[in-house]
């Protein structure tokens, strides 16, 4: 089952607004995350059980084959760039990717089954944690560094776009299946408020690294999705899944507004799209759609 086409793009054209709204954007982009912007490394991850090259993905995009994206067409990583004017940054485990590469277009870390934390997804077997990925991240800027030296990456760090999209599979592919320990070793609350501890620390060596520019999105109504929807006999959405959503969105916004307020010459902000994308489940005819098809 899959979300239908247009909705799906809606969802992205939807938080790219919030994104880039009074945000001036510069340079390249470096892309932390999950599915939602996934082009292609998990393609590369030959033993991960999470891969996108099922029917349906990439018909709109390209030859319409299969190209490593967990979509129809275009991620939303790929629509943030189109939408700013900024290249769309290739795959970190694209074997085409070099030097020169990074500097002109940036660089994507995002593996669908990825979360927060190291231990999410782990039955998808190989995927990048966001974690694994600030690793990537810091081999990427050695890279740079030797080639441009230190005062000129530091400048080309500064102007860089930092976007971190993950977290739902924290929720979906640990916290709320019985299999990991996750789901008895916390509640509702003390796990989003891990969640949060493990974020900052994240977001805290990011900005060491050089991260000046950063936007980190919220999660949507993932108990509406089709994985969650199919677990209830009505098929209707999962109201717990919602509901850690919306306290993951608070905590992460306050988050962000702290270390915003804190962090030394940055721009930490917090894109928060939930209402919205709730209507457009809710009201599909307001955006041309007849219904949400699960198919």
């Amino acid at each position: 089952m899959k979300l239908n086409v247009r909705w799906s793009c809606l969802l992205c054209l939807v938080l790219i607004g919030i994104a880039i709204e009074g945000v001036q954007c510069k340079v390249v982009q470096f892309i932390f995350g999950d599915s939602l912007s996934d082009v292609g490394n998990n393609m590369y991850l030959s033993k991960s059980l999470a891969q996108a090259n099922l029917p349906f993905y990439g018909i709109d995009f390209g030859n319409g084959l299969p190209n490593g994206r967990f979509t129809n067409g275009r991620t939303v990583a790929d629509i943030i760039g189109d939408s700013t004017g900024l290249p769309r940054p290739p795959a970190f485990l694209d074997p085409s990717l070099t030097e020169d590469v990074i500097l002109e277009s940036g660089v994507n870390y995002a593996s669908g089954g990825g979360g927060i934390l190291n231990e999410t997804g782990g039955y998808f077997i190989q995927k990048f944690s966001l974690w694994k990925q600030i690793e990537l991240f810091r081999g990427t800027k050695e890279l740079i560094t030797n080639k441009l030296g230190k005062q000129a990456t530091d400048k080309f760090m500064g102007e860089a776009n930092f976007v971190v999209a993950l977290g739902s599979n924290d929720f979906i592919n640990n916290y709320l299946m019985p299999v990991y320990s996750d789901s008895w070793k916390y509640n509702d609350q003390t796990f989003v408020q891990y969640l949060m501890e493990t974020l900052q620390n994240q977001l805290l060596v990011l900005h060491n690294l050089g991260a000046r520019k950063l936007m980190v999105f919220g999660l949507g109504p993932m108990g509406c999705i089709p994985l969650q929807r199919v677990l209830s006999t009505t098929g209707q959405c999962q109201e717990r899944a919602n509901k850690l959503a919306i306290s993951f969105n608070k905590a992460a916004s306050q988050l962000l507004a702290g270390l915003d307020s804190r962090l030394p010459n940055a721009s930490f902000m917090f894109g928060d799209a939930y209402d919205v994308v709730d209507n457009v489940i809710r009201n599909p005819k307001n955006y041309g759609e007849s219904v949400l098809r699960k198919n």
